[in-house]
């Protein structure tokens, strides 16, 4: 059976709400106070960066889930009970350890400790894993986390606000067209994520690959419209139509109204695109 391109965008939409979005750290709908919190962070993380931080957001009496890699057999541990710089803010409620699922020897398995919300305000989680015998090695890993509980009926009014975010996903998009149209490479940039993934008929991409298509591409009239937006928390998912006039990659495309799809994440810097998926 051949796919159409509306099934396939289709296929990127679902695949893409069923993931998760677990770039960085994106909290829960309710952030935290039904479903926990979880900030995880792999064996692989930790022996590319040694001190790792992360920030993540989360509700007034919700609850935060650190989960890190741990493997005693090293003689290498987690403290128990981590460092909070405003006990007033956040509590740590437990502290656990499991094993490997797999049956190798000396596998690393995890270590987890679960955190309480309790008033609105800032505070930092520190944790380091060393031998207990042996202060500063230059093995030793740390984890600082920078964690902002927010007020409840703050929570329910970001929801209530920001479910759509209609306006904000249709304004990004024209934003970047007109960078396009414009080829205001340095601008965009800005706007694409170092971690962007796309796909089109021509195949994968990333930011590289799509900062180069983007630099060859020349609009002689486009059109957007048909736009609809779903927004969960710091991640913004834009559907929308594009006609166009224009040469990709040297030749003449197709300028019959083609699905799109593009994913946003919210940073410290603003919106980025991190995923597309679209006609060529």
């Amino acid at each position: 059976m051949k796919m159409t391109k509306n099934t396939f965008l289709v296929i990127i939409a679902v695949a893409l709400l069923l993931g998760g979005f677990s770039f960085n750290v994106l909290a829960q709908n309710d952030l935290g106070r039904l479903t926990p919190v979880k900030v995880k962070v792999s064996c692989d993380e930790f022996q590319m960066k040694k001190d790792v931080s992360k920030s993540v957001k989360m509700a007034e009496h919700g609850r935060l889930e650190v989960i890190l890699c741990s493997n005693p057999s090293t003689g290498y541990d987690w403290s128990d009970s981590a460092q909070i710089s405003n006990h007033s803010v956040l509590w740590q409620a437990s502290h656990t350890t499991s094993s490997s699922s797999s049956s190798a020897l000396g596998a690393p398995g995890e270590a987890k400790w679960v955190f309480k919300g309790l008033d609105e305000g800032k505070s930092t989680i520190s944790l380091e894993y060393s031998r207990s015998w042996q202060a500063g090695g230059a093995d030793n890993w740390s984890l600082s986390l920078q964690v902002h509980v927010i007020d409840e009926d703050d929570v329910d009014k970001k929801d209530s606000d920001e479910t759509d975010g209609g306006s904000t996903g249709e304004k990004l998009v024209r934003d970047l067209f007109n960078d396009i149209d414009q080829s205001n490479l340095s601008s965009l940039e800005g706007r694409i994520s170092d971690n962007f993934q796309g796909v089109s008929e021509s195949g994968v991409s990333n930011r590289k690959d799509e900062l180069k298509v983007l630099g060859n591409s020349k609009f002689e009239d486009y059109e957007l419209s048909h736009f609809k937006s779903t927004r969960q928390n710091d991640t913004l998912i834009v559907t929308y139509k594009l006609r166009a006039e224009e040469t990709v990659r040297g030749e003449d495309a197709d300028d019959e109204p083609v699905n799109q799809l593009s994913v946003f994440v919210k940073t410290d810097s603003g919106w980025e695109l991190i995923a597309h998926a679209g006609g060529s």
